[in-house]
């Protein structure tokens, strides 16, 4: 009878055995798939932000982004790609810290950084995608479909254009939603943000501004020209004759309640848009030259001013 057990007891150890051995080769490879698919992600470095939150976006945040603390101040989102290592100031990235680990891309939008390009070549490839107005001044896209571009561009550069095209879907369903919502809107729009008593920035085509207020089919009250960058510094006196509604953008960098301050000075009192209160200031939270994530923080900020203010 103890013989019988003793065979019993040595067959359930050898099958014990087996199984912890394929429990354990299971687990390495698993690990090491795992750590295929880390070594298969691509190193990319960056020094403009549509560009990085877009790829923070995709799920492949780059690895190298200079001006990092900039861009986290100027859309009041601390933290917002906290795995990348930041290059420091935007428009002189250290060069040695990004040399010292060599990503295999370097992406940049021109104009910007292409003094630094011979530099740059001999760190990594260089990669340009000019956006905006900065775009070949030849092509008749959109900066809508100039932005899509990019985010196809991106999606195929991390080998995953499954998750560029699933982004682009879920941006224009929101948008066309929200373009629903803000069907009732008629009155044109006019996006400013107030520099001091006597002048302003206002905002249009060539920036995340103008393009949302297009994709949204809402007017732009400006009419008048605009620089490289989609805005311009103007008096008061160009925007007191203007009748629409305005939207003010409070800056991260203006003390708190600065546009409501600088309202009630100067010139600006008089404005009729003023006076009849027909207005709204909004918090500036994304970045004005950014992505589709820029275009759907303010696109979604300015529908929940609209119906609540007396915009709506």
């Amino acid at each position: 009878m103890k013989h019988h057990h003793g065979i019993a007891y040595r067959s359930i150890a050898k099958k014990c055995i087996l199984l912890s051995t394929i429990l354990f080769a299971c687990v390495l490879i698993g690990n090491a798939s795992m750590a295929s698919d880390e070594g298969d992600e691509v190193s990319l470095a960056t020094f403009d932000f549509a560009i990085a939150e877009t790829l923070n976006a995709l799920g492949h945040p780059p690895t190298f982004i200079s001006g990092l603390q900039g861009y986290e101040t100027y859309s009041r989102q601390p933290g917002i790609i906290p795995s990348s290592i930041n290059l420091g100031y935007r428009h002189l990235p250290n060069l040695e810290l990004l040399a010292s680990d060599p990503p295999k891309y370097i992406l940049i939008s021109p104009p910007a950084h292409v003094s630094l390009i011979p530099k740059l070549r001999k760190i990594a490839t260089v990669k340009e995608y000019p956006l905006y107005k900065n775009y070949d001044g030849k092509s008749h896209k959109s900066h809508w479909q100039i932005i899509e571009e990019l985010t196809r561009e991106l999606g195929r550069l991390t080998a995953d254009p499954t998750a560029a095209e699933k982004y682009i879907s879920q941006t224009n369903k929101r948008f066309d939603e929200l373009k629903k919502h803000l069907k009732d809107v008629s009155s044109p729009l006019l996006i400013v943000r107030l520099m001091d008593e006597r002048h302003a920035r206002v905002y249009g085509h060539g920036s995340v501004e103008g393009m949302v207020l297009k994709r949204l089919g809402l007017e732009n009250a400006w009419k008048d020209k605009l620089g490289k960058w989609g805005l311009a510094t103007v008096s008061a006196k160009a925007l007191l004759p203007i009748d629409a509604k305005v939207i003010f953008l409070d800056s991260p960098y203006d003390p708190p309640g600065g546009q409501e301050r600088i309202l009630n000075q100067g010139l600006w009192k008089h404005w009729p848009s003023i006076k009849r209160n027909d207005y709204a200031i909004l918090s500036l939270d994304y970045w004005s030259w950014g992505g589709f994530p820029s275009a759907r923080r303010f696109a979604e900020s300015l529908a929940d001013c609209l119906p609540h203010s007396p915009l709506s």
